[in-house]
């Protein structure tokens, strides 16, 4: 299952989406969004997929949103163009943070507006020493709609937030990480080497525990203190009391004998 522009291959309980349009900077259409929602479901039913990873050929990871259309077909009204913005990319990248499996975006190089947006949405954010990474919309009279402002206000906070979208500024590779943009810096030369790695090591976790890790983190990020802690608790509950921590308890006794 794959088309020119972006290409899928499923290994080893991990799916992996890859942008390929390099001759225009893998700038993304609404075929290629499609194609994504598509697999982004599929990913989602199988229960043979563990991991999804991102990742892209080419200079640039990603130019955005392909804009030479115009933003789209909002229709003549405001209510017409947040309906048509709700159904088209806000719908998939909370998608992104719903589905209880690890999502990893490998970024090796530049990574701009729409796919940053998107990236936002994802629980890892890799990135080699030739990434940097920009929310340009504001040059265009706009500012990140797709859950971008929100998300990266989150993410990074307000001071750093207000950098990169009202300033529009590039944040290279190093400094995204000290601002907790992306989770760890690899060198180019080893960046698949070790995407590979981790990518591989979420996939050897428990299945059950992950998901409920995410749907937790999730959760109580909006909680106060004494809510989440209950969150907590209710989850380990269920988690202490299920066939797959007993059979790791097993496992892990065995060993030790």
């Amino acid at each position: 299952m794959s088309q020119p522009h972006i290409l899928r291959n499923d290994e080893q309980a991990v799916m992996t989406i890859t942008l390929n349009r390099a001759d225009k900077l893998n700038a993304i259409t609404p075929e290629m969004i499609e194609f994504i929602a598509e697999s982004l479901t599929e990913f989602r039913n199988n229960t043979d997929f563990k991991v999804l990873l991102v990742k892209a050929n080419g200079k640039f990871f990603s130019a955005g949103m392909d804009i030479s259309g115009g933003m789209g077909d909002g229709g003549s009204s405001g209510v017409d163009f947040r309906n048509w913005y709700r159904n088209s990319l806000h719908t998939l990248f909370d998608e992104f943070e719903h589905i209880e499996k690890p999502i990893v975006f490998a970024i090796h190089a530049p990574c701009l507006g729409g796919a940053l947006e998107m990236a936002l949405s994802a629980d890892f954010r890799l990135c080699s020493e030739s990434a940097s990474f920009t929310l340009p919309e504001t040059n265009l009279g706009v500012i990140p709609g797709s859950g971008g402002t929100s998300r990266l206000t989150r993410i990074v906070g307000t001071a750093w937030a207000k950098w990169m979208i009202m300033a529009a500024q590039k944040v290279p590779a190093q400094k995204a990480a000290r601002i907790g943009l992306v989770h760890e810096v690899y060198p180019d030369k080893d960046f698949d080497k070790q995407v590979a790695t981790f990518v591989q090591h979420l996939a050897s976790l428990p299945r059950e525990t992950v998901g409920l890790a995410k749907l937790t983190i999730e959760t109580v990020r909006d909680l106060d203190r004494a809510s989440g802690r209950n969150v907590e608790r209710m989850a380990n509950t269920w988690l202490t009391m299920s066939d797959e921590h007993k059979s790791i308890m097993e496992q892990f006794s065995q060993k030790k004998k």
